[in-house]
């Protein structure tokens, strides 16, 4: 929050606001524009990247850390930050030697978004380049020559790619592939949560994120509270109490903190109730799924998770009584063995848990329910939000 916003509050401008002011500072799945409490690992990544201020590509980097740690807020604030020193962004059609710029050029793209060759090529032009990239009509290998002709015109680059190594996003040797394409002038920096002797690429230099601790953790919750509720709604003790139960995972921390302002906003309250941050922390499963993987799914899938999320107890009884009730709402248009199928693909990518209802009593397998493993309530509201705004 800048000056102006904490004079305006004082003054008493925000009277009347909800409990959540702004939706997106307290979302699990945004990051702030200036990272908190990450002051070292910004100095350990500007170390790596020094031969950039003079010119010259830096090592290649594997970042790695577990889920909530900041790797990608740090990243790619970082990224956003010196892209904006590596000189005007070229045209992708440019025909002409464009002015050596004093670092390379920095470009972020997250695999969850970008887990194929095609989407990879699209996502780093669509960065280098003012011109609009065309998402039809256009094959891969015509994007790898695009970016060739940019990369022979341009600057060199560092592409910092996000989130590999996961079950939806392809392994780190399999993106190096498909970034050596394009280019010897480029320099890769991936991020994961694998330790990298447990990855298919050799770095030359790694740098680790560990979990945040806990004052850091509530200066980043304190930070992201005073913008994204409204004034005094969350107390310091309760922000505590959430800190010391998410054990330095921000991504939880947030879920909770988020969880529990929908579930005072529901009740008409002005301020976050114990009970509420007790609904907010009961929501979020342990281990929790983070939120951005299920956001990164085909709308399709996200619909179905949706649906899921909202039935009753009673509809989620069982597999097959889940798949009646999804397969009946008005915004599936699937059978209900295709939404079997894909629940059960679900399972297996390990956004849902198969939990067996009863003992085995007779001959055969034994009926099971869904539970979803990432935070319900939240994803609903992301959902719904992202629906409301296309």
């Amino acid at each position: 929050m800048n000056i102006d916003d904490r004079i305006e509050r004082r003054l008493g401008y925000d009277t009347g606001l909800s409990v959540l002011a702004d939706f997106e500072a307290i979302s699990p799945v945004s990051h702030a524009e200036s990272p908190v409490g990450r002051g070292p690992a910004i100095e350990r990544l500007l170390d790596v990247f020094a031969p950039a201020f003079s010119g010259s590509l830096p090592p290649s980097l594997y970042v790695y850390g577990p889920k909530g740690s900041g790797k990608s807020a740090v990243v790619s604030a970082l990224f956003d930050r010196l892209s904006s020193h590596s000189g005007p962004r070229q045209a992708i059609q440019t025909t002409t030697r464009a002015v050596e710029p004093t670092i390379p050029g920095f470009v972020y793209v997250d695999a969850r978004h970008a887990s194929t060759r095609f989407r990879l090529y699209h996502a780093m032009l669509a960065a280098m380049s003012d011109d609009p990239v065309p998402d039809h009509g256009i094959g891969t290998e015509e994007l790898a020559e695009s970016l060739r002709d940019v990369m022979r015109t341009g600057p060199d680059l560092v592409v910092a790619v996000d989130h590999t190594n996961e079950v939806e996003t392809p392994p780190a040797s399999t993106l190096i592939g498909w970034l050596t394409d394009v280019g010897e002038r480029l320099v890769p920096a991936c991020l994961g949560r694998d330790p990298p002797d447990a990855i298919d690429w050799e770095p030359e230099t790694t740098v680790e994120f560990a979990k945040y601790r806990r004052h850091v953790l509530v200066e980043l919750l304190t930070s992201r509270c005073s913008t994204g509720l409204g004034r005094d709604a969350l107390t310091h003790d309760q922000i505590r109490d959430i800190v010391e139960w998410s054990a330095g995972d921000a991504h939880d921390a947030l879920a909770a903190v988020m969880g529990a302002a929908v579930s005072a906003e529901r009740a008409g309250a002005s301020t976050i109730r114990s009970a509420d941050v007790d609904v907010g922390i009961e929501g979020v499963p342990r281990p929790c799924v983070a939120l951005g993987r299920v956001l990164a799914l085909p709308e399709s899938r996200q619909r179905l998770l949706y649906e899921l999320a909202g039935l009753s107890d009673d509809e989620r009884s069982t597999v097959g009584a889940a798949t009646e009730a999804i397969a009946a709402r008005p915004g599936v248009d699937l059978s209900a063995s295709t939404v079997r199928r894909v629940l059960y693909e679900l399972a297996d990518a390990g956004l849902l848990e198969r939990v067996t209802v009863r003992p085995e009593r007779r001959q055969g397998a034994s009926p099971s329910r869904l539970v979803p493993l990432f935070p319900t309530v939240v994803f609903r509201e992301l959902f719904d939000r992202q629906a409301r705004t296309g």
